[in-house]
């Protein structure tokens, strides 16, 4: 019978030591709030005119691509989007038979101890790039949770710039770039305070 107890204490030690070697391991990797809860993905989608994916996608993308703002530029428009855990950005110049020039996606940190927190309601991750064409586009673009962050210098952008979507459009000082904040209205004027002073 004492042998019995023994091995049964013995037993239940062992499996509350091995709880917690893996408990630190699994908090790792698993995000600090479940996708559902994400902010960027609440905000409603908006309508685009024709299919700005046809040209890129081979395969359906699961889960679901979700465009949630449009920038009209002037010589090129940029369409954005989610897809789960990832924010995207496709551009295209202004003819629309023309294929898109840029396109960019970044999944957004899996923990808070992952990514840049320079900008409010991050951590985001982020990822740059050049589009083509003669005189190609460049772009940055921030991804978290809360928001959907892009740097974005057109190859030419007009005066009055058109925009549809929960966000909000800044020119920068140098009237080269544009600072474009997808989020929450409460959550883009500090973004795009903190963007200008960056």
């Amino acid at each position: 019978m004492a042998r019995m107890i023994r091995c049964l204490i013995a037993g239940v030690t062992l499996g509350l030591v091995c709880s917690a070697c893996t408990t630190p391991d699994t908090a790792a990797e698993s995000p600090s709030s479940p996708p559902e809860k994400a902010e960027l993905l609440k905000l409603p989608t908006v309508d685009v005119t024709g299919d700005p994916f046809s040209e890129l996608d081979v395969t359906p993308h699961e889960p679901r691509r979700r465009v949630i703002g449009e920038v009209d530029a002037g010589s090129e428009r940029v369409i954005l989007y989610t897809e789960g855990r990832k924010c995207g950005l496709v551009a295209f110049p202004a003819d629309a038979r023309q294929k898109p020039s840029l396109q960019l996606l970044t999944a957004w940190p899996k923990n808070d101890g992952e990514g840049s927190s320079r900008l409010p309601f991050g951590p985001y991750m982020t990822a740059s790039g050049h589009g083509s064409g003669d005189t190609p586009a460049w772009v940055e673009l921030s991804c978290s949770r809360q928001a959907l962050v892009v740097n974005y210098s057109p190859s030419k952008a007009d005066q009055e710039i058109k925009h549809k979507g929960s966000l909000s459009v800044s020119r920068a000082n140098d009237d080269k770039s544009l600072s474009i904040v997808v989020s929450e209205e409460a959550n883009r004027k500090k973004i795009l305070s903190a963007v200008a002073s960056s």
